[in-house]
């Protein structure tokens, strides 16, 4: 007896919850940066929104996750953002890439996206 039921994936919204799942593993696997044992936290804010944000990983390839721990949301207007102070430098000929989403971030908008209730985000450079 199979225990995961594929034929779901004909639903949409279980079929995004398979790429993203499967997107975050290929990255975990992929990433040297996820090797490292240590981190280095470079924002927290505990007492406004609850996001904390993090880089694992030396080098070119650095991984950054931001993560809301609350049910804070940045507004859904247009120039909403959640601004992420300290944000660590790209290499040269190099862009940010958020592994979550599968996209490469405008640089306007590094360290400045988004965020929404109990989201996190885990980007690295391309």
């Amino acid at each position: 007896m199979d225990p995961v039921n594929y034929s779901r994936l004909i639903e949409p919204w279980r079929a995004r919850l398979r790429d993203y799942v499967a997107r975050l593993v290929k990255f975990r696997i992929d990433s040297d940066a996820l090797a490292a044992n240590e981190i280095d936290v470079f924002h927290v804010d505990l007492q406004d929104k609850q996001v904390v944000a993090w880089r694992s990983g030396n080098g070119d390839s650095p991984v950054v996750v931001v993560a809301n721990f609350s049910d804070y949301a940045t507004p859904r207007a247009d120039d909403a953002e959640c601004v992420v102070p300290g944000w660590p430098a790209s290499a040269p000929g190099t862009v940010w890439r958020d592994a979550t989403q599968d996209r490469l971030v405008p640089t306007e908008w590094v360290g400045r996206e988004p965020i929404y209730g109990w989201e996190a985000r885990v980007y690295t450079t391309a």
